[in-house]
């Protein structure tokens, strides 16, 4: 559970800066909608997935875009065209103008996703969670003086706004009772700029995070989430068209997306070929690709590396955190005007793929990483959290 007090956020910096930035989160990546194709219409079609090969709590899409695996499950003449995106803030924009259909994201750009009325979607499931292992990492270069979290007072923060790490971000800062100056960029600037010694630490996400501390051995872990009880989440919205007039295609890939959620739970070789082949993470060697998602940050903080469910009316933290925690601190910070209705909350279309695959499959969508029924009700993908 996320323990703090939302309505006390005026401390530590211009309550307008932050709302600024919250709202400039809005607007990222709506200059490069050009080029992007597959909107849904006829009986049969290419279905645009956006997808942040970057992000690894939602790995699970790149096991589908490199597995037979939606095959399996799509209706006859529906196919997956898969459209990566450096941000969930892209992904999200892309579905407002009808680009994407549906999106692995974090959870703040998931939200806003749902909270727009341009092109209606409406949150079908998560992309797993953690408490705060994947999307809130705050690193710093090797050689710094910076010890704890608090030392962070009066440093220049690189954090990409509008992203799970720049909630995160603002939580620490009220925590600890500091002010930083906040650089915002994106996650491959704030890489940079803790190479060359421009910021004094950067929040980010993994694999990147990995990287930069295992394989470019420049940097070190100072914090998680973990420390101040901040989880973070990845959500999928689907366009209310895809659900509501192609039911059958948006339960294929939500089946396709409880068995490739198997595969990262249960395979971490396979996933790790799969993940391997995608061109966005050429750069990665094996090593840091494992730690990004299965390996906890070598920092004395005993928590699980990730948590793997989809049904977020099962899994009750990421549940509360996406229906009620996340909203209400974006509406108080002034990146929406108010939380998504009840009705942008679609959990019946993944309830629907899961007990049709029950009598299909020889594994379980219903227990943590599908392989048993035991203990269900503390376990699962279609049916919660995993221990």
């Amino acid at each position: 559970m996320i323990q703090y007090d939302e309505a006390d956020s005026t401390s530590h910096g211009a309550r307008s800066n932050r709302r600024n930035f919250l709202r400039a989160s809005a607007l990222a990546g709506t200059g490069v909608l050009a080029g992007c194709f597959g909107s849904v219409s006829g009986a049969g079609e290419t279905l645009t997935m956006g997808y942040q090969p970057f992000s690894a709590h939602a790995w699970e899409a790149l096991i589908m875009k490199h597995s037979d695996i939606p095959q399996k499950y799509l209706p006859e003449g529906y196919s997956l065209n898969w459209q990566s995106a450096l941000q969930g803030a892209v992904i999200g924009n892309r579905i407002s103008v009808g680009k994407n259909q549906a999106g692995w994201m974090g959870d703040m750009p998931a939200l806003t996703t749902i909270a727009q009325n341009e092109t209606p979607a409406s949150l079908v499931g998560l992309a797993n969670w953690s408490r705060g292992q994947q999307c809130n990492l705050l690193v710093v270069p090797k050689d710094s003086d910076i010890e704890r979290t608090a030392d962070i007072a009066g440093k220049t923060v690189g954090v990409t706004v509008g992203a799970c790490s720049h909630r995160y971000l603002l939580r620490v800062l009220e925590a600890e009772g500091i002010d930083v100056t906040i650089e915002d960029t994106g996650i491959s600037t704030i890489l940079a700029n803790l190479r060359e010694g421009r910021i004094a630490a950067g929040v980010g996400w993994e694999p990147s995070i990995a990287k930069l501390v295992f394989q470019d051995d420049l940097t070190r872990y100072v914090s998680t989430g973990a420390e101040y009880n901040v989880i973070d989440a990845g959500g999928i919205p689907m366009t209310d068209d895809l659900i509501e007039n192609h039911r059958e295609a948006a339960k294929g890939i939500l089946k396709a997306e409880l068995e490739a959620t198997r595969v990262l739970a249960t395979d971490h070789d396979r996933t790790l070929d799969l993940v391997g082949q995608e061109q966005d993470l050429r750069y990665f060697n094996r090593p840091s690709l494992r730690w990004g998602v299965y390996k906890d940050p070598p920092i004395g903080e005993d928590v699980q590396r990730l948590r793997y469910a989809t049904d977020y009316e099962q899994a009750e933290e990421p549940g509360r955190l996406m229906k009620e925690t996340a909203p209400e601190f974006l509406t108080e910070q002034g990146a929406l005007e108010a939380p998504p209705p009840e009705d942008r909350y679609k959990p019946e279309v993944l309830n629907e793929a899961a007990a049709e695959l029950d009598d299909a499959v020889e594994w379980s969508p219903r227990s943590t990483g599908n392989v048993s029924t035991t203990n269900s009700s503390t376990t699962g993908n279609a049916s919660g959290g995993a221990q």
